[in-house]
């Protein structure tokens, strides 16, 4: 391959087209496919000035070997395919405009080369669409896959240690270019990293509570020693469902890990509704992102109070309330003075509803408060008295 090259630079050193071929690596990610990792990109190239369209080039890439192993090629890591103006075909001939060739240059570095079917016949140039010369929209060339066969990060290249790099694209008409290959923007990043690294981090955790207060579920938790952690998550799961992230040290600066002996941290769920059900459960996350369970706690609905009917009154009214699981009930009806005027219930009620009725025919017109507690939920009502 690199002689038949060196053939074609011989032959049209004396012929040369103005302007410089630019190469462009983009849109590099990892693609998961049937439990296989491949890291793909895109192949793109651009020309300063003039309108050319090419005919033979080679795209080299250097890859990562830690990732993607050596000698690629060989062995059957990487897949091409054309596209933009090297994936078209002549009209009405079923012959396509490029061969693709590839080859093992070293053991980190494969080589792609194109060549047109016609390269030198006027009759068919045509036919092919010319490099664009934007920039900002390069024409693509070709798609490129690489199977991963381990975790890790680095980036594909065009390296410029290759010899004759400057003449290994020509035109249509077998001349190269004046300014030669410009390899700049050709890398891309590889980003291959373990979704669920094993943990290098550890921590104690002495005790993990919640509980209600008003209308916010309260959380709180205490470390006898952390090492390595950055930082905790909250993940919350609602009647026995799945358990979804609320709350992280990325985006909360109070569940950043202190690394103290002993660390205090504490995290408010505004959004809880009282008649459900909540599991809470902390994540530690270290150094390298694994995620350390380190407790959970189950929260209970509270109840809901209704409004006590009817109101005005005389001389009885209803206090309807629902609980979702087993609470304290505590009811009491207080006068303008604040003394209490009825005890109406002070008892452990189970799950369900409930409706109870005030009888206050031994209390004269006027207004009154009733206060309702469920847990640590307080719910007053003002009720009017009228014989």
């Amino acid at each position: 391959m690199l002689l038949i090259v060196a053939f074609a630079v011989i032959i049209s050193t004396a012929f040369a087209a103005t302007g410089t071929i630019h190469i462009v690596f983009d849109n590099g990610q990892i693609v998961e496919n049937a439990g296989n990792a491949y890291y793909e990109f895109d192949v793109q190239a651009y020309i300063s000035e003039g309108n050319e369209v090419l005919g033979i080039g080679m795209i080299y890439v250097e890859y990562p070997v830690s990732v993607f192993g050596d000698v690629a090629i060989w062995n059957n890591v990487v897949k091409a395919e054309k596209t933009g103006i090297l994936a078209g075909t002549i009209p009405d001939m079923e012959i396509y405009l490029y061969d693709i060739i590839e080859n093992d240059t070293y053991t980190d570095v494969f080589a792609i080369t194109f060549e047109s079917t016609f390269m030198g016949n006027a009759n068919y140039k045509e036919f092919y669409s010319e490099i664009s010369n934007d920039p900002l929209a390069p024409s693509n060339l070709m798609h490129i896959s690489l199977l991963a066969s381990n975790y890790g990060t680095g980036y594909v290249n065009y390296p410029g240690y290759i010899e004759g790099i400057n003449n290994v694209f020509f035109n249509y008409e077998f001349e190269n270019f004046s300014g030669g290959l410009n390899i700049s923007e050709a890398n891309e990043e590889v980003l291959y990293e373990d979704p669920n690294p094993d943990p290098v981090g550890s921590l104690e955790c002495k005790n993990f509570t919640a509980r209600w207060k008003k209308n916010v579920v309260k959380l709180k938790w205490l470390t006898k020693f952390e090492t390595d952690i950055v930082g905790y998550v909250v993940k919350r799961s609602e009647n026995g469902g799945e358990a979804v992230e609320i709350a992280s040290y990325k985006t909360d600066p109070t569940l950043l890990a202190v690394s103290g002996t002993v660390s205090k941290y504490a995290y408010d769920d505004a959004n809880a509704m009282a008649s459900s059900t909540y599991t809470y459960t902390i994540e530690a996350i270290d150094i390298v992102g694994a995620a350390i369970p380190s407790a959970s706690v189950e929260v209970v609905g509270k109840g809901i109070v209704g409004k006590s009917f009817p109101n005005p009154f005389n001389p009885s009214f209803v206090v309807p309330f629902e609980l979702y699981s087993s609470q304290d009930v505590n009811i009491k009806l207080y006068d303008m003075a604040g003394r209490v005027v009825k005890n109406v219930v002070n008892s452990t009620h189970g799950a369900g509803q409930y409706e109870l009725r005030v009888d206050c025919g031994d209390l004269s017109s006027g207004v009154y408060f009733l206060r309702t507690i469920i847990n640590d939920h307080v719910n007053t009502q003002k009720m009017l008295l009228v014989k």
